[in-house]
């Protein structure tokens, strides 16, 4: 083992004062006592939930027979986890999936460490002990967050809407062509798969239905360029979606600035495509024209909302998109437009807590899934306190509803005693992980012009 720095002895000093003074909680994911020899494989299954500095979430469940530890459960977990033994019984989580310190500095950080807790039912709690003595059992969720030492140790996002995403995921996996590797033979279909794995972290690359079967990615490269062809709002919306899923421009695609025309000041005429255009172009860190934003600005309606066509008449489907693209474009939250594009949404709230596609409507999954996307660009999301952030499991919140219409094989209904519908799941997830539009805004490499299906299969 390496010495000590002084700031790495002092900071590694202040970690065991505070876990002492917490009778052990706050600490528990970073100093643990070796794991004994453990099964990998089994019936069993749990969350394991890390939440990152951004308060973005990543869940991913795993597969054991229990009993296991916490530490073996996060391993499971195929994310990126670095540790480091100091020996005499203690090992500690520097970094989960690039975020935190080297195992030669594993407290590098002056103020923020991985704290470890479990969802008790109603809330997070700290463990007393390291995540190599806690025990694992069927149905656990585990909690990880990049945590200050100045707040409070348990993460700020409620497990509930978590592990219901990591249901749907799995469902979704199960629906996946083993063939191709797409979802309903269709670009459409594909995009939206892309924008729910991407919302919890998963690339195109790696997300198919079985270990030898062709990739989400593999579809895509065949089929992106005529879809994204097709106009401004597919070609936003596959950009948004390959950058969500950590993916690849694939040959022939093109992107919604190639629809853009100065002279309306528009990639397409409507709000909905103008919507998609411009997540489409922020995705990919590209610039948003201000002409764009004051375009869209200008199509809000008398009621607050937006409608997708000239004489449509306002939905909370559009109004919704509309919201986060006019956030991505850099309208602040508390411009008039967006606070009134987000009272429209809420006047769509019925008593049962969704969203309907028009306010007095029956509420549907997808268009609560999207009004929750847009209160939380607009900083009501689970973890600030705001509408969405007063989380209860009751029948007045949208984010309740959302888990109410899911089944129990992990598929969401568009409404109630419709059965499994593909879309819903697809667009449930982002909004229960707390993801709005764009969820990952990265610059895009372009995919090898030439390529067999065994490259990305």
């Amino acid at each position: 083992m390496k010495e000590f720095t002084s700031r790495s002895s002092k900071q590694l000093l202040g970690a065991l004062f505070l876990s002492a003074a917490l009778l052990g909680a706050a600490l528990a994911g970073l100093l643990t006592l070796p794991e004994q020899s453990l099964l990998a494989d089994g019936p069993d299954q749990a969350d394991v939930v890390a939440q990152f500095e951004d308060d973005s979430v990543i869940v991913r469940r795993v597969s054991f027979s229990a009993p296991i530890s916490g530490l073996k459960a996060l391993e499971l977990s195929g994310l990126d986890v670095i540790t480091a033994d100091f020996g005499g019984g203690f090992i500690a989580v520097c970094s989960i999936d690039g975020l935190g310190c080297p195992a030669d500095d594993c407290f590098c950080s002056p103020s923020h460490f991985w704290s470890y807790s479990f969802w008790n039912g109603m809330d997070w709690e700290g463990y007393p002990v390291g995540a190599v003595a806690s025990s694992i059992s069927d149905g656990a969720v585990e909690g990880w967050r990049w945590q200050s030492f100045l707040t409070s140790v348990p993460p700020a996002k409620p497990a509930p809407p978590i592990t219901a995403a990591s249901s749907g995921l799995e469902w979704l996996r199960a629906q996946q062509s083993i063939t191709n590797g797409s979802y309903g033979n269709s670009m459409g279909g594909a995009v939206d798969a892309l924008l729910a794995i991407g919302a919890n972290g998963y690339s195109a690359s790696e997300w198919r239905r079985a270990p030898d079967s062709p990739s989400l990615l593999a579809y895509t490269l065949g089929n992106g360029a005529a879809y994204s062809n097709e106009s401004a709002a597919a070609a936003g919306k596959l950009s948004l979606a390959l950058a969500a899923a950590d993916s690849c421009v694939p040959a022939g695609v093109v992107q919604a600035s190639q629809f853009y025309s100065p002279t309306m000041g528009a990639y397409g005429p409507g709000s909905g495509p103008q919507s998609w255009a411009m997540l489409g172009v922020a995705a990919i860190s590209q610039t948003i024209p201000a002409s764009a934003t004051q375009y869209l600005l200008a199509m809000s309606q008398p009621d607050g909302g937006w409608e997708w066509q000239p004489g449509f008449g306002s939905d909370s489907n559009t109004t919704a998109l509309a919201v986060q693209a006019l956030i991505a474009a850099g309208e602040p939250a508390t411009s008039t437009a967006v606070v009134s594009g987000v009272a429209y949404l809420k006047s769509a709230q019925n008593a049962d807590g969704g969203i309907g596609y028009i306010p007095g409507s029956d509420s549907d999954t997808n268009s609560t899934a999207w009004a929750v996307q847009a209160l939380s660009a607009a900083g009501e999301g689970l973890g600030s306190g705001g509408t969405l952030g007063a989380f209860l499991l009751s029948s007045t919140r949208a984010i309740s509803y959302l888990i109410g219409m899911q089944l129990p094989d992990g598929s969401f209904e568009w409404q109630p005693d419709l059965g499994s519908n593909m879309l819903a799941t697809q667009q449930a997830i982002p909004a229960l992980l707390d993801r709005p539009y764009p969820i990952r805004p990265a610059d895009l490499a372009s995919c090898p012009a030439i390529y067999l299906p065994s490259v990305y299969k």
